[in-house]
């Protein structure tokens, strides 16, 4: 997970890069240093800042449909539940049905500090301290 994320990463700085290579290169001719990647200080015409600002545009637009979608993909999916409420207690009948005793088994084992409880090749329950008192 953390490789893809890496990667993705690295993706993204190189599409920021890709996008700023004129603002770069901008800069450094206004300083002396010719760079042959992108517009110079001398040359910059409205059309190139124009057509720059179509690109973000359409970067924003698409990032803004991205995010939309998840949103909504979770909205869908996950939207009205309540993730933080407690779960229901669960009632002695509904223990015993599950581990195949009676409810009197389950409270007297639920009463008593120590149980020890000994259990069969199958696992089912063989022996245990607390029905000794039932």
């Amino acid at each position: 997970m953390r490789l893809l994320d890496a990667i993705f990463t690295l993706l993204l700085w190189a599409g920021y890069f890709y996008l700023m290579r004129h603002v770069l290169s901008v800069g450094l001719s206004y300083f002396g240093v010719a760079a042959s990647w992108g517009l110079q200080y001398g040359e910059l015409r409205v059309a190139d800042i124009l057509q720059n600002l179509r690109i973000y545009a359409v970067v924003i637009l698409v990032n803004a449909a991205v995010f939309t979608g998840w949103a909504l993909y979770n909205q869908l999916m996950f939207g009205g539940r309540n993730r933080r409420r407690r779960s229901e207690p669960i009632t002695p009948a509904e223990m015993a049905v599950f581990f195949d005793l009676t409810p009197d088994q389950v409270t007297a084992c639920q009463a008593v500090r120590r149980n020890v409880m000994v259990h069969d090749e199958a696992g089912h329950l063989a022996q245990c301290d607390a029905f000794q008192k039932l």
